[in-house]
């Protein structure tokens, strides 16, 4: 008899469970013409929020669409069908655009909306996103010359250590045949600007001690004749096994004459990942960042005797153009000398991008 009601009680309850599972199972989800869809800047993938009720895709963060280089979606059903596809928008993008999606014979359209587009916004004036394996896009690149600075001592002047693979650049330092080589790009003669925001996705991943890779800006038209007094904008080195990047400006005022306040900061981060390090350039200021936060800026002082102290090599008529390298130091250099047991030495480049700055 006992036995008998275990059976009975177990019977019951699991009788009552599935009568109340059958209550209580969550209504299934409702199916929509255009579920999801997203758009892709760099690396980097932004979600639209979708409001079904008004049938609008609403895309936050992105001012303009472009540096959108492509596009995904997801239709509710197998036999959906949008008109026009969202890619045909790519290079072409507005603050709304307008899609219909045929489900069935029966259409539905849906606003893409860039929630914070800004027409005055700043607008591209060069990028790389490095997606063509092979050389450097010939069209904006030359290889770094060998000279005899510190930092192009060593370069090989070969594209063996400076060439694209699986959507980044890859800068190499190595030796071969007892011979350092050391890889480097330049934009000089292809590219060159005046006042704007340059943003680089890098990663530093073999960093032995006397590599020395960097992210750089130099002139192509000086205001005050050369090197320091024509100006550099240094937005990210690393020397040694520091835990820190360097971010740092030479001119004549400091280099010559000795005024090193602010000039150069040490920010930590895990260069070894992904880091957007950038600056922001204007007639007023550098500001220098990393990962979108602000590291130190420099000011334009307006000295009186500035044509005599040459403090502020930045201003309008002068042209940067960028410098990707993997430099290799020595006995005595700030790099110091290479420990050859950690070679080769390697930064990737995911992309380079440069905004003008709209007042």
């Amino acid at each position: 008899m006992k036995n008998r009601m275990y059976i009975l009680s177990a019977f019951l309850s699991i009788f009552m469970l599935g009568a109340c599972n059958g209550h209580d199972t969550e209504p299934e989800a409702p199916v929509y013409p255009l579920s999801a869809l997203s758009v892709k800047v760099g690396s980097s993938w932004y979600h639209a929020t979708m409001d079904q009720e008004h049938h609008t895709a609403s895309i936050g963060a992105l001012k303009n669409g472009d540096m959108i280089s492509e596009v995904r979606y997801e239709l509710g059903r197998p036999d959906a069908h949008i008109f026009p596809d969202p890619s045909e928008f790519i290079g072409n993008w507005s603050e709304t655009q307008k899609v219909t999606v045929d489900v069935g014979g029966v259409e539905t359209v849906y606003s893409i909306i860039f929630s914070d587009w800004d027409e005055d916004a700043s607008g591209l004036l060069f990028s790389d996103e490095f997606d063509l394996d092979g050389i450097p896009d010939p069209a904006k690149w030359t290889l770094c010359p060998v000279g005899e600075s510190d930092w192009c001592n060593q370069m090989s002047e070969s594209y063996d250590q400076a060439y694209v693979r699986d959507g980044n650049l890859v800068l190499t330092a190595e030796k071969k045949d007892g011979k350092y080589l050391a890889g480097g790009i330049k934009t000089q003669g292809h590219f060159a600007f005046t006042f704007g925001r340059v943003e680089c996705r890098a990663r530093i991943l073999k960093y032995p001690d006397g590599a020395f890779p960097a992210i750089w800006m130099m002139p192509q038209t000086s205001l005050y004749g050369k090197w320091p007094a024509c100006g550099e904008i240094d937005i990210m080195e690393h020397i040694r096994q520091e835990p820190v990047i360097h971010q740092t400006i030479h001119t004549h005022y400091r280099n010559n004459l000795g005024y090193e306040d602010n000039t150069t900061r040490q920010t930590q981060c895990s260069y070894w990942d992904y880091n957007v390090y950038a600056v922001d350039w204007t007639d007023e200021c550098l500001k220098f960042y990393v990962n979108g936060e602000l590291t130190f800026r420099y000011d334009n002082m307006n000295l009186p005797d500035e044509a005599s102290k040459m403090q502020w090599p930045f201003g309008e008529g002068a042209e940067f153009y960028l410098i990707l390298n993997m430099g290799l130091g020595d006995e005595g250099t700030w790099a110091g000398p290479v420990d050859d047991s950690g070679l080769p030495a390697v930064m990737e480049v995911d992309w380079i991008r440069v905004y003008s700055l709209i007042d």
